[in-house]
């Protein structure tokens, strides 16, 4: 199969994922460099007893596969508040347009990865991406105002929607720094019941490996472990505040940690470079999608879930069967 077949394929997927993220750069740009406020303003936080605050896709018809909880990359820029001039550097979702950013992420990465199981994403007050930034000082306290969100949906989807289901955590880019912290959260109960989380362009570092929850995966088929991984041309293509001293990697094509090359789509191939945790694909002919703000050539941020969403797909049906396996006889 050919690279330009694999751009018709997921075209819906990157044609979201692009053109939110040159949207950000736009807007972003037009904010005139103003000076971001001591204490940010805030949008309203979402009340999760609304079921219009969620993205919710039933595929899963027998009760016999998994939820995937999917929490969403940086889709939307900051803008300014008409009543009272200060800018906003989160997604409100009083908003049509950052529901709209949202909402295009969640139904591309939903027809891609789902299959069997059931989807479900909330939206949340997530950083904008010249909010993360455009001020770098601010980047840890923004982000974790998202992550507090995303533990108040995860919160009540185990309340009142996972109904004692096996579940996987799925985050890209700053959803996958949540999903981090997500797992640190996580009671032993609910741990159980996780087949897996999936950490997308996005690091876990050393210290993240404190955490009894997130353990790292070592082959297609283990359960209750973190899948993490970064794609790049060369090493030093890679975005540091993304995935700079990322401790753990796996090879999304072959699920080895070690360096075995893996063919993708007959001309492109992923190695893991086992002493920088990255996925280094090679057979590109050109440099794709430079991401605003951090960008660099051979870096290939942007195509983290389309360029592997047959693997990752397949991969999660692996996995919940796996777990149903292991499972069966408590449950039952």
């Amino acid at each position: 199969m050919s690279v330009h077949t694999i751009y018709i394929e997921i075209k819906m997927s990157v044609e979201n994922l692009l053109a939110a993220l040159s949207l950000c750069a736009a807007l972003a740009s037009c904010n005139g460099g103003k000076t971001v406020a001591a204490a940010d303003a805030m949008p309203s936080a979402p009340d999760y007893g609304d079921t219009t605050m969620w993205y919710i896709a039933q595929h899963d018809a027998t009760g016999q596969h998994a939820d995937i909880f999917y929490v969403c990359s940086t889709e939307t820029a900051s803008h300014v508040d008409t009543a009272t001039g200060d800018t906003i550097h989160f997604a409100d979702m009083s908003r049509e347009d950052d529901r709209k950013a949202l909402y295009g992420e969640m139904l591309g990465v939903d027809t891609l990865l789902a299959g069997a199981c059931r989807f479900v994403a909330p939206y949340y007050r997530q950083a904008t991406i010249d909010g993360l930034l455009a001020d770098t000082s601010k980047f840890e306290k923004r982000l974790h105002v998202a992550a507090e969100d995303v533990e108040q949906s995860f919160r009540y989807y185990l309340e009142h929607m996972n109904q004692g289901r096996p579940f996987v955590l799925m985050g890209y880019s700053q959803g996958g720094g949540i999903v981090v912290e997500l797992l640190k959260r996580l009671s032993a109960e609910v741990a159980d019941r996780m087949v897996a989380a999936y950490v997308i362009g996005y690091k876990v570092t050393g210290a993240d490996l404190a955490c009894p929850y997130i353990k790292p995966a070592t082959r297609a088929d283990d359960t209750g472990v973190t899948i993490c991984y970064n794609s790049v041309a060369m090493p030093d293509a890679a975005i540091p505040i993304l995935s700079g001293g990322t401790a753990v990697g796996i090879n999304p094509v072959n699920w080895r940690t070690d360096a075995m090359p893996a063919v993708l789509f007959d001309t492109l191939t992923a190695t893991l470079d086992t002493m920088t945790h990255l996925v280094r694909v090679s057979g590109f002919r050109d440099q794709y999608n430079v991401v605003p703000y951090v960008g660099k050539a051979g870096n290939y941020h942007t195509l983290e879930i389309p360029l592997y969403a047959a693997s990752l797909r397949a991969n999660i049906a692996e996995r919940v069967k796996a777990w149903w396996q292991v499972h069966s006889e408590k449950i039952r």
